[in-house]
């Protein structure tokens, strides 16, 4: 499993919501530290001991709004560049967008999922 701070995770032998706040190895193998938001103090569980609910995200901040932004215009450059070299080797027009429009997504979604994902751990 895979999990990242801020992810919801529900503790098996209590059914509580936490959220996850730490991660830890130890010589028996990884612990996840989680806290549910309570006066409770926080918790350390086995990874086996948890259940995955949800990811949590952090809002967008500027200097991830403008990466977003290069990745997009780094995208639809290599974009213009695959069609026009597509459509030298007189392929039709219908190749030619499919092959621009893969591009853009395939350059774009890379970039962003490289540089901008949630770090996650394998607990």
């Amino acid at each position: 499993m895979y999990l990242a701070i801020g992810d919801v995770v529900r503790v098996r032998t209590s059914a509580v919501l936490c959220t996850v706040s730490g991660i830890a190895s130890h010589t028996s193998g990884n612990l996840v530290e989680v806290s549910n938001g309570a006066a409770a103090p926080r918790a350390i569980v086995a990874p086996k001991d948890l259940e995955f609910v949800a990811r949590g995200s952090r809002p967008i901040t500027t200097a991830r709004a403008w990466a977003s932004l290069l990745f997009l215009a780094l995208a639809i450059a290599a974009a213009i560049l695959n069609a026009s070299t597509v459509h030298q080797h007189h392929v039709g027009w219908p190749m030619t967008t499919f092959v621009a429009l893969t591009s853009v997504t395939a350059v774009s979604n890379g970039l962003n999922n490289l540089f901008n994902r949630p770090r996650r751990v394998r607990v």
